[in-house]
């Protein structure tokens, strides 16, 4: 058994998704979560004893947190991510993947289209300044773990 460490993790975006460029990790990448629910539905019928349930759709929401760079130019800036919520009209075409361990695309990861829904950054004294990424997914989330 593999034992992961934190620091191994990291993530990957493509703000159009269409491939045409290749998603880049992004800078300054702290630390990323992502929740995957399965809605249910309720199939009990009439003269059942006990309740019977039954699974729905898939979904899930996430967060990205970076020690924020705004001269970072190594892989995607950190301002790309950003922007993504200022995108009124988005089709939830950004291409995202979240790294346990490595860059290589398809490998110890999770894939999956999706929005940015908000952007915080807080500044401290005497600490980082750190920014937070919410994002929900669109679509099919593929685990390659």
């Amino acid at each position: 058994m593999s034992i992961l460490q934190g620091d191994q993790g990291s993530v990957s975006f493509d703000v159009d998704g269409s491939g045409s460029t290749a998603a880049v990790a992004i800078a300054g990448t702290r630390s990323w979560t992502l929740n995957v629910t399965k809605s249910t539905i309720e199939a009990t019928q009439q003269g059942d004893t006990f309740t019977k349930t039954l699974g729905s759709v898939v979904s899930g929401s996430g967060t990205i947190e970076l020690v924020y760079d705004n001269d970072a130019t190594t892989g995607a800036t950190q301002d790309t991510l950003f922007a993504e919520v200022l995108n009124g009209s988005d089709t939830a075409d950004a291409k995202f993947e979240l790294f346990t361990t490595g860059t290589s695309s398809g490998s110890n990861s999770v894939e999956f289209s999706g929005i940015i829904t908000s952007f915080d950054i807080s500044s401290t004294v005497g600490d980082l300044v750190v920014a937070t990424c919410n994002f929900v997914t669109s679509g099919t989330i593929t685990f390659n773990l």
